[in-house]
């Protein structure tokens, strides 16, 4: 096919006001890439009629003209001549572009948008035509999405931040309000997917995991940020629509495919990704048929230091006195130095890392997506459409560390009471910058987490004219998400180490020098085997093994119906109803006979362990060992049969260490709703939207396992389950005013709700032994949701097709708050029994972090949306195809938290957690002819994880970070087009804190450059 008849085939979105008629004929020129000629003569002083929809240049222009005593021809070059019809010949009148009608939310026919400037065009007309506030992330092509990822497209969007974990992003935060407080559908439907990662653990809550979906599989996503009564409730932040092309989208035969290769520079590792799209319509395009599927294998390498979080100096029954000549373990020889050093890191507002140490991570992540859809016209006013979809996500990763694993030790397990302290140096902050000591325990400990997540969709839809005043629609679906993990860990110690020492006054907290005080490399220095006790020493501990298989389900089914009626013009009422049931359930393992105290193996400690080297990228020359000795997992597992579930390995749900975890949490939530629509001219000015309200129904049954007397039942625990209701009323509003042309105010308000988190919805209490990690967490199965009245102003202009300004203001009165109550104790001040830490290695006397889930009153939460969009097409020649997209993002709230401390109870008034104050993005793109290329930048301010903190601290955070990526293509063909993609250039980091003052480093993250060199073909 020659270019001019390519380009005639083409179809172009157009969106152009009314205007003066050489503006539009420019206008179609800029964004078809046709070169149309007119003379100034013929077109002065004649005004365009607005054109809005998906054109071929020369319909496009034929549109334009008709009826003006002008016409277009074409020259055998392919440009587009424009001017007057010859006086004998009559204008040939055809039918002008009919307008939208008068109650559709979407375009009669679907756009078929091809490039990135074209898909912002798109999603821009999209969100100016809605009544709400909403933003969209379209597909550049068929089975092309924006970007690698979903979290990562979604976070171009004003107001959208994102977390990331295993170096891309997993969940998102809309204005603030995280992961829990955001609904996401699939196709209509509400799903839930939930994985787990390095940041943020196992999602045992509500949040959505977006990284579990390839993103090839999805052809649009919504964020709405406002609500109406027809939308499900249980969303403060926003509601996420991911949705998946459909065969009726594009008429006829299509195939999309493509491939890349992928390499991550800091492991040196390649891996691969494909995508393949078919789909056809038949019966006169009123029947079609569409499948797709994506794979990719991505390598995952992650290098950081970890402190284990930082806690004060007397915790844990404190550090060992240094003595002189008495013959006991803490004896010193420089007995005035230690002794300084002593009074100085032994006290309560000093600050010591729990196990320093750095961190080599190394695997691989593979997605499977498939997606099939089915869709029947069989007239006009009936369209029956059948969805399905399938994703797997699996991540195998192994996880190498060398730390101090004592100071995370009470006295029971010869931990930090054994430790002697020799010298320190105690920062301005009370953070302990530098500190050597005698009679350290240290650790090597490798851990693989080998987990799946399955996804499974299945939703069919009915919408049907009744007459041509009444409408139905309804939506049947099921969803169901599927996590499994087998956790394995194994660990090696030496015991009582003198000469440890770790110094982070030159190199900062993320590059600590440490000296373990002997050869780490050589096999013969640890020890593996039962509990011990050195001499003189306060208490037994040793390594562990570790088999944690763990697994999650979540589920919905939904049935939605509804009705429309069309009173007049002006006004439309819809009735609507839902039944939604929802079903999650935490199963969890742990050995009957606790982790530590193995029997001493029949081989070697040579047998047992390999050497392993790492560290490239993070680790300076001579701050820490890069090689050392390591437990090689498949030795542990045959010398103890650790997989064989019998006699030493033998699994429980029920035993103390895994009891708490077991959890189930059912809801079924009914709703009625009224809504109205309205397109009215008020004073002259077009003003469209709803009212409404909507009724909702909670029923809801908490099951846990409780520990009971043994009088009740012999063995001290026993199912129970809770049940409660409530219910809700939420009005909302929704008016958007088109002030003229090229101007939209919007106003909004509603009554919203979020359901509590799941996790704190089992009564029982949880007691969790981790090493040096100890938790006690009491749920509560009474939980109010969270509960706001939300508002909402907006002003956006349009003043050229592709161009926006906009500025919105939100703000969020949230009444009904959930946290959890958190503080350090002995585990004696709970209450209870000792017999829950049996097999832990744990006493009464050591410290635990205490948590109860509380409802509180919330507060206020404000802010601003800054956005601007503009393809820069008055730029001479080549420069025109330049375009800049960027937003801002203000947030703000006021939170009282209720923390407990040895002072007593104080309420802290602090912002949301996940709350970014400041968040950006810009985009500056390239699209002219064949060739496409962008960068992007993306700045999230830093952002509090917990109110209080770990440890006595007043709260845990992540830093600030600004990702680049860049990407470009050309198309080669028509039908072929080469790409290169590159993601975190500038290979930025992810770190968390504890302390908002001091800042001591928690956790510290390098993940390293990804760069995609790939190829498409489409027809």
């Amino acid at each position: 096919m020659s270019a001019p008849a390519a380009q005639a085939a083409s179809l172009y979105d157009l969106d152009l006001p009314a205007q003066p008629l050489s503006k539009s004929l420019t206008e179609i020129g800029s964004q078809t890439h046709a070169n149309v000629i007119f003379s100034p003569e013929a077109v002065a002083g004649r005004q365009a009629r607005p054109l809005r929809g998906a054109y071929s240049t020369q319909a496009a222009l034929e549109a334009l003209l008709s009826g003006t005593g002008l016409g277009v021809s074409t020259t055998r070059g392919g440009s587009y001549i424009v001017a007057p019809l010859p006086a004998q010949a009559a204008p040939v009148v055809r039918p002008a572009p009919q307008p939208l009608a008068v109650w559709e939310a979407e375009p009669p026919q679907p756009v078929i948008v091809r490039g990135y400037r074209q898909s912002l065009t798109e999603a821009m007309r999209i969100k100016r035509r809605a009544d709400g506030v909403v933003d969209v992330v379209l597909a550049e092509d068929m089975a092309k999405f924006p970007d690698n990822n979903l979290a990562e497209a979604i976070q171009r969007m004003p107001g959208v931040a994102i977390t990331r974990d295993q170096g891309e992003g997993r969940s998102v935060t809309v204005r603030g309000l995280g992961p829990d407080f955001t609904r996401v559908e699939i196709n209509g439907l509400e799903a839930q997917a939930a994985t787990d990662g390095l940041a943020e653990g196992v999602n045992r809550g509500r949040g959505f995991d977006f990284n579990v979906f390839p993103s090839e599989l999805f052809s649009r996503v919504d964020v709405l940020k406002t609500s109406s009564a027809d939308k499900p409730e249980g969303s403060l932040g926003a509601t996420v629509n991911l949705v998946t092309p459909h065969p009726l989208d594009r008429k006829g035969p299509h195939l999309a495919a493509g491939t890349q290769l992928t390499y991550n520079d800091l492991g040196d590792r390649s891996g691969a990704r494909a995508s393949v799209m078919l789909s056809n319509t038949f019966a006169g395009d009123r029947a079609g048929i569409l499948v797709s599927a994506a794979w990719s294998l991505t390598p995952l390498d992650l290098q950081g230091v970890n402190s284990g979080g930082w806690n004060q100096g007397t915790a844990d029954g404190g550090f060992c006195k240094p003595t002189q000549a008495t013959g006991g373990p803490c004896d010193v020889a420089n007995l005035t130095q230690a002794t300084a050093a002593y009074n100085s890191v032994n006290r309560a507002t000093t600050y010591i890392p729990r196990f320093y140490r750095y961190t080599d991570l190394q695997g691989d992540v593979e997605r499977v997506g498939m997606t099939a859809s089915a869709q029947w016209q069989p007239s006009q006013h009936t369209l029956m459409t059948l969805d399905l979809l399938y994703s797997q996500f699996r991540t195998q990763r192994t996880d190498h560390f060398l730390e101090a694993i004592g100071f995370s030790r009470g006295a029971s397990q010869g931990g930090k009471p054994e430790s002697v302290p020799l010298d320190a140096v105690v920062d301005g902050n009370n953070t302990l910058v530098y500190g050597r000591f005698d009679n350290v325990d240290v650790r090597s400990e490798v851990t693989i987490e080998n987990f799946t997540t399955m996804f499974k969709q299945a939703s069919f839809s009915l919408k049907h004219d009744l007459s041509d005043r009444l409408g139905f629609e309804g939506l049947f679906g099921v969803s169901y998400s599927k996590f499994a993990n087998l956790e394995v860990s194994a660990q090696i110690d030496r015991f009582n180490v003198d000469g440890y020492s770790y110094d982070i006054r030159d190199g900062g907290q993320y590059r600590p020098r440490i000296d373990y005080g002997f050869d780490v490399s050589e096999p013969s220095n640890w020890y593996f085997g039962p509990r011990v006790t050195q001499p003189g020493g306060t208490g037994a501990t040793g390594p562990e093994l570790r088999l944690r298989p763990n697994y999650l389900h979540n589920g919905y089914k939904v049935a939605q119906a509804r009705f429309n009626y069309r009173l007049n013009d002006a006004w439309r009422l819809t009735l609507g109803a839902e039944a939604k049931r929802y079903s999650f359930r935490s199963i969890f393992y742990r050995l009957i006979q606790g982790e530590a105290n193995f029997p001493a193996p029949s081989v070697g400690i040579e047998a047992l362990t390999k050497p392993f080297c790492g560290l490239s990228d993070i680790l300076e020359a001579g701050h820490s060992p890069d090689c050392w000795r390591i437990p090689d997992i498949d030795a542990f597992i045959t010398e103890y049969d650790l997989l064989g579930n019998t006699g030493r390995t033998a699994l429980s749900t029920t035993n103390p260490a895994a009891r708490g975890f077991n959890q189930a949490v059912f809801e079924n939530d009914t709703s009625l709703y009224a809504q109205a629509e309205f397109r009215r001219t008020v004073w002259g000015v077009p003003v469209r939207g709803n009212i409404g309200v909507r009724q909702v129904r909670t029923d809801q049954v908490s099951e846990f396992i409780a520990n009971v007397p043994v009088s009740i039942d012999p063995s001290g625990q026993r199912l129970t389950q809770v049940h409660r209701t409530y219910s809700d009323a939420l009005p909302s509003l929704n008016i958007a005013a088109d002030l003229n042309g090229d101007t939209v105010l919007r106003f909004s308000a509603a009554k919203v709700i979020a359901r509590p988190p799941l996790a704190s919805l089992a009564a029982e209490t949880s007691v969790q032994v981790n090493g040096g990690a100890r938790r006690v967490t009491t749920g509560n199965p009474y939980l109010e949701p969270y509960r706001a009245v939300s508002y909402d102003l907006s002003w956006e202009w349009y003043p050229t097709t592709g161009t926006v300004a906009a500025v919105g203001l939100f703000y969020k009165d949230i009444s009904t708050y959930v946290q959890s109550l958190t503080h350090v104790a002995p585990y004696a001040t709970t209450g209870l029994p000792a017999e829950l830490l049996s097999g832990t290695g744990a006493t009464v006397t050591d410290d635990f972090v205490i948590q109860r889930a509380v409802n509180t009153p919330g507060g206020p939460l404000y802010g601003v949306e800054i956005t601007y969009q503009q393809p820069l097409r008055f730029l001479p020649g080549i420069w025109s195809g330049l375009g800049v997209r960027m937003n801002y993002t203000y947030a703000n709230s006021q939170i009282d938290y209720f923390t407990t401390s040895a002072l007593g109870s104080v309420i802290v008034t602090a912002d949301l957690i996940y709350l970014s104050r400041n968040s950006a993005n810009a985009t500056l793109y390239y699209s002219k002819g064949r060739f496409e290329a962008r960068v992007s930048a993306n700045y999230r301010d830093e952002y509090l994880l917990a109110v209080p903190g770990g440890f006595n601290t007043d709260a845990n955070g992540m830093d600030a970070a600004t990702y680049i990526d860049a990407s470009a293509s050309y198309r080669v063909t028509d039908r072929l087009t080469l790409s290169l993609e590159g993601l975190n250039l500038t290979k930025e980091t992810n770190g968390t804190w504890s302390d908002s003052v001091a800042r001591r480093t928690t956790d510290y993250r390098l993940g390293g450059r990804r760069l995609h060199a790939g190829l498409r073909y489409s027809f």
